[in-house]
């Protein structure tokens, strides 16, 4: 399970290749985190900038990653960790 301090550290290490990358990030509870990102706005292409962003911030931990179907706004994503322990109740 995902700390608060184990997503502030990934923050701090994608912040120093991606820096116009922000974060924006909630828990879930039960170690659950939903975590958006947004950046790669002044890319010449923000969908291949923000793969590597996510890329760089979740590292091999498992996660689900939302991007809008059209990439309509591919600088944002939303990945959840620990999906399947989020309370529906």
């Amino acid at each position: 399970m995902m700390t608060k301090k184990d997503i502030e550290t990934r923050i701090n290490e994608v912040k120093h290749s991606y820096n116009d990358v922000v974060f924006n990030y909630q828990s879930l509870g039960n170690g659950s985190w939903v975590v958006i990102m947004r950046g790669g706005l002044m890319s010449d292409d923000p969908a291949d900038y923000m793969n590597q962003a996510v890329s760089s911030f979740v590292k091999d931990e498992l996660h689900n990653e939302f991007i809008e179907k059209f990439l309509d706004n591919p600088w944002i994503r939303i990945i959840i960790f620990d999906f399947n322990e989020i309370s529906f109740v």
